[in-house]
């Protein structure tokens, strides 16, 4: 008697249920994540059930906010990202501030540039807000690990607003005053009491003073006003030779 081999057909297709399953799932947790966008603290308060407070937020969104569905979903966000995706290949709106930051995505993801953004508009509650997004790490953060942050995929596509939250690396509330501070992967926080805030780039040492850039008319200080994202800066800082 001698063994039977395994039907390799067989084995391939469990394999390719299986990658399948793996990826079914991926996209069902990163589109979960995508709805909890939505939900605010206070909503969590009167509804404890996931799938409810998921059912009703097409219906609570705020007046032009567009709440996709999973097949939408899947189509925009997952396909296609990647460490080597690229927003400025696709569709972008026409929007000063989406279009300005589509030609700066490539130069930073190859660590030829450097972008800080800030950005002073109101959010979902009306209150003022402002603060200061490193690109180059919120586009990477949102490429590996789907909705994290700010959505990127609806930013480009016009279909949401960019709005700075407590895990940039400023953040400020004006109704109440509360101040965040953040490091990213690039940026240490320098506050300094003569030069203002400043962040100092981990890859060359550069430091950026911001009240300079702004005073000084900084050729690499470029202010947008966007009908839909409101009163932004764009900094750029050109990465020079590591030390």
């Amino acid at each position: 008697m001698y063994e039977k081999e395994p039907d390799l057909k067989i084995f391939g297709a469990e394999k390719q249920r299986k990658q399948t399953s793996d990826m079914e799932r991926k996209h069902g947790t990163a589109y979960t994540n995508y709805l909890n966008s939505f939900i605010k603290v206070e909503d969590r308060r009167y509804l404890t059930n996931d799938s409810a407070m998921h059912r009703l937020v097409p219906l609570r969104a705020t007046v032009g906010t567009m709440v996709m569905t999973p097949s939408q979903f899947n189509e925009v966000h997952l396909p296609a990202l990647g460490k080597f995706f690229s927003f400025s290949e696709k569709s972008v709106a026409n929007d000063p501030l989406t279009m300005a930051l589509a030609e700066r995505e490539k130069l930073n993801a190859s660590k030829t540039l450097s972008t800080v953004i800030f950005v002073s508009t109101r959010d979902s509650k009306g209150f003022s807000v402002s603060g200061y997004i490193d690109l180059e790490q919120s586009l990477r953060s949102f490429k590996a690990a789907g909705v994290k942050g700010h959505p990127w995929a609806d930013i480009f596509a016009g279909r949401r607003r960019l709005e700075p939250n407590q895990q940039d690396l400023s953040f400020i509330t004006w109704n109440n005053g509360k101040v965040f501070y953040n490091e990213s992967d690039n940026y240490k926080i320098i506050p300094d009491a003569v030069k203002g805030l400043c962040f100092l780039y981990k890859g060359d040492g550069s430091l950026l003073t911001i009240e300079k850039y702004i005073t000084d008319e900084h050729p690499r200080c470029k202010f947008i006003e966007s009908p839909k994202h409101g009163s932004t800066v764009i900094y750029d800082h050109r990465i020079r030779r590591k030390m």
